[in-house]
């Protein structure tokens, strides 16, 4: 027969192995989430820019004086443990100016409310919480994981935004300006990470660009330009898990 201590370190191997064991399906039991935030919203299109040539491959076109703020809602729904769909509802501000840039003589400026919806798919990097060490503290206690990583992804998707840009400055009286487009494409790409407080509550960054089919962001219109309009948006979100069933149905 077995005696106490060998009884003792099989149960202590069993608690161990059945959390693992387990681990592998516990991303079934939470597949949706919900998410809320503010973030940030840049423009980088005709109007603007720097008047340094070395631009540090876009950097230095990023303006604090003209970062202006967005609000963002989405839907995340995983469909395995390395790949996520999510849908986002945006609104956003972007504003930019002739203002030391290339073309400060020429005055340009102007404001635009964005309003964008999209759906994107994403691909776990670093997937999330994936435990490293266990330890058994007591038999009362249980188990515990001492490790919480931060879950970092890549995406890529697809996308419409409705705009309404407004002149400012000297383009108020340019015959350049035009209105009568509101609506066009985007391609979002970027990067993101969570990282969560507790196993329901989540918190997330994300930092993604819109490509835009349209050279009409800023209603500019000029014969001079070589690339469509592009924006970015920085998403800082509070994420909320859904438990759903192993079959993916939803427990609220």
């Amino acid at each position: 027969m077995m005696n106490e201590k060998k009884i003792k370190y099989y149960l202590t191997i069993l608690l161990i192995a059945l959390p693992l064991l387990s681990f592998s399906q516990r991303w079934k039991m939470q597949r949706l989430e919900i998410a809320a935030g503010i973030g940030s919203a840049h423009y980088f299109g005709d109007i603007g820019g720097t008047a340094d040539e070395n631009n540090l491959f876009g950097l230095k076109d990023i303006s604090i004086k003209y970062t202006r703020p967005n609000l963002n809602f989405g839907g995340r729904y995983r469909i395995t443990e390395e790949f996520d769909v999510k849908a986002n509802l945006a609104f956003g501000y972007l504003e930019s100016s002739d203002e030391n840039s290339k073309n400060e003589a020429r005055n340009y400026a102007f404001s635009s409310s964005v309003f964008e919806f999209s759906g994107q798919v994403e691909y776990n990097i670093i997937p999330e919480k994936r435990p490293k060490t266990y330890s058994v503290m007591s038999l009362r206690d249980g188990l515990r994981t001492f490790d919480r990583t931060l879950n970092t992804y890549v995406f890529a998707g697809l996308g419409g935004i409705y705009f309404n840009p407004k002149p400012l400055a000297d383009l108020e009286e340019s015959e350049r300006f035009t209105d009568d487009k509101h609506f066009a494409l985007i391609i979002p790409f970027g990067v993101g990470v969570k990282y969560p407080l507790n196993s329901q509550l989540y918190v997330g960054f994300e930092l993604g660009g819109r490509w835009v089919a349209s050279d009409y962001l800023d209603g500019l219109t000029t014969q001079f330009s070589k690339a469509n309009d592009i924006y970015y948006f920085t998403l800082l979100n509070v994420i909320l898990k859904i438990d759903t069933s192993k079959r993916g149905r939803f427990n609220f």
